[in-house]
């Protein structure tokens, strides 16, 4: 959740690099199936060593230097919002050609970054002081301000990047962020090996990060044929789209970790330690999914901007789709909660348990209506979503606030049903926006959600039969009992759609749009 390797804000769009146009392309560059093939490829490999990694970390270090960590990003992640302006999203989503305004963006891309670098740097001693109390204060600081550094290097970084999404060429992506994420697990577990405690995960951050941005500069550099420059009325406009954006970010990341917060602030970091494990894997078997789809999903709603119809049926597609998915894996994680803690985590985890419970029945709830951000966005309504936002944090905060003063798991209890009502929210905003009924939405999503609760019972029986047996034995049982229950009902309850989904990952996989 405060890993800066979550991922990005969605707010991906494809444009063709060499040519001004005022709306996408659809046959420049790559497809959207290709790209969202690649995508998948680039996050399934990349979570898939994030995961192995985590789960070897989780021996060989404490639950409180996962806290401390995830303390300390709690602050680095705020700058990292501010570090371009929202420049990076603006030049994706702009007409014009990258070489006209290329030069303006990797001006503001650079000061924004130096300065955010420097600016953390410096107050990492009040920022610790806001977030942590005892002798926890001075190792956040140390460790904030090495993390400063991360926040210039990846900076360097945004306007490659910009050029690859520009056309989809999100295959190029994938050396260096695969690359990236090998040498950060490696270096994390050598030190880890050598007793660095939580810095062997601080260097581990640093040195992905540089190989990561020296790998997209490589790739890229045909593409950023331009040197620095500066054009008053394209500063303006990548402002102005970005500014908005940032805001929504900003309030992301601050509503996404105030349950860190308060954890942090009132429990502690050994606290902190088993909640950050708990949402580890909800967040890369789930929300990473939610995201990297929404990655593409924000260029090809993008194309229908100007066909309301169109683009609610595709947006009803998109969460149908992706919800047989995320909603089985969430619950899933939900009912077997006891056995993936033990394998994966090892004993020392137990605590966390109940947390992986809840916060993996929030994660399937959440990707239910993740989407409905990239419409806002597709539709240049991000002002929606600050609203959105500014409510959310109005609620959130003194109730998480009241939780973290009682329990852990009362914050994780608090934190999924907080999202629970949102949901609903988000779908009635929507309701007006793109003039979907409740119940039109509600359809979409209701068979997914019936057969993995009925999953989650058969998988909840059984466990009394298989209690005595090792937890690996007890996972794999558990897990094929569930998800045969899960297809069954569902193919029951709706055949057309079980062949729509398998469909489409065909197409998915062979790269068709």
């Amino acid at each position: 959740m405060t890993d800066p390797d979550r991922a990005g804000t969605g707010q991906e769009d494809r444009r063709d690099a060499d040519s001004v146009v005022t709306q996408p392309d659809p046959v420049a560059g790559a497809s959207a199936g290709t790209a969202s093939a690649w995508n998948v490829v680039v996050y399934g490999a990349g979570k898939l060593v994030t995961l192995v990694s985590t789960l070897v970390l989780a021996r060989l270090l404490a639950p409180e230097a996962f806290g401390l960590v995830a303390l300390a990003l709690l602050a680095v992640n705020l700058f990292d919002r501010f570090k371009d302006l929202g420049v990076g999203p603006a030049l994706v989503r702009h007409p014009g050609s990258l070489r006209e305004v290329g030069p303006t963006g990797a001006v503001l891309v650079l000061a924004t970054s130096s300065l955010l670098a420097v600016s953390c740097f410096g107050l990492a001693p009040w920022i610790s002081a806001l977030l942590t109390t005892g002798d926890d204060t001075a190792e956040v600081t140390s460790i904030v301000r090495a993390l400063a550094a991360w926040l210039f290097i990846s900076g360097l970084a945004i306007l490659p990047d910009v050029a690859l999404r520009r056309t989809l060429e999100f295959r190029l992506r994938a050396v260096p962020e695969l690359a990236g994420t090998v040498v950060k697990a490696a270096v994390s577990i050598v030190l880890a090996l050598r007793g660095w405690g939580a810095w062997a995960l601080v260097w581990g951050q640093l040195a992905g990060a540089v190989l990561t941005t020296s790998g997209y500069a490589v790739v890229s550099r045909s593409r950023l044929r331009f040197g620095f420059g500066w054009d008053r009325s394209v500063a303006r406009d990548l402002v102005r789209f970005g500014s908005s954006l940032t805001t929504v970010g900003v309030l992301a990341l601050v509503l996404d970790n105030l349950d860190y917060f308060v954890i942090g602030r009132r429990l502690g970091a050994e606290d902190l330690g088993y909640y950050t494990m708990a949402f580890r894997l909800p967040e890369l078997l789930v929300v990473g999914v939610c995201i990297v789809v929404g990655q593409v999903l924000f260029a090809s709603f993008s194309r229908l901007q100007g066909d309301r119809v169109a683009l609610a049926r595709h947006y009803l597609d998109s969460t149908t789709m992706v919800s047989l998915l995320t909603v089985p894996l969430g619950v899933g994680l939900a009912a077997l909660a006891p056995e993936v803690v033990d394998l994966m985590l090892g004993p020392q985890f137990v605590p966390s348990v109940p947390l992986l419970q809840l916060l993996g029945l929030y994660s399937a709830a959440y990707s239910l209506s993740f989407f409905a951000g990239e419409v806002y966005k597709a539709i240049d309504r991000a002002r929606i979503l600050i609203w959105v936002s500014l409510v959310r944090l109005v609620v959130f905060a003194p109730v998480l606030w009241w939780a973290a003063g009682h329990s852990v798991g009362r914050v994780a209890l608090a934190f999924l049903l907080l999202h629970l009502v949102f949901v609903v929210v988000r779908l009635v905003i929507l309701r007006s926006v793109l003039a979907l009924g409740l119940g039109e939405q509600l359809r979409a999503m209701l068979p997914p959600i019936l057969a993995a609760a009925l999953a989650f019972g058969a998988a909840s029986a059984l466990r009394p039969v298989v209690e005595g047996l090792p937890s690996a034995a007890r996972l794999v049982s558990l897990g094929v009992a569930g998800a045969v229950v899960y297809l069954a009902v569902l193919y029951a309850v709706d055949r057309r759609m079980v062949r729509r989904a398998y469909s489409s990952a065909r197409a998915l996989v062979g790269g068709r749009s």
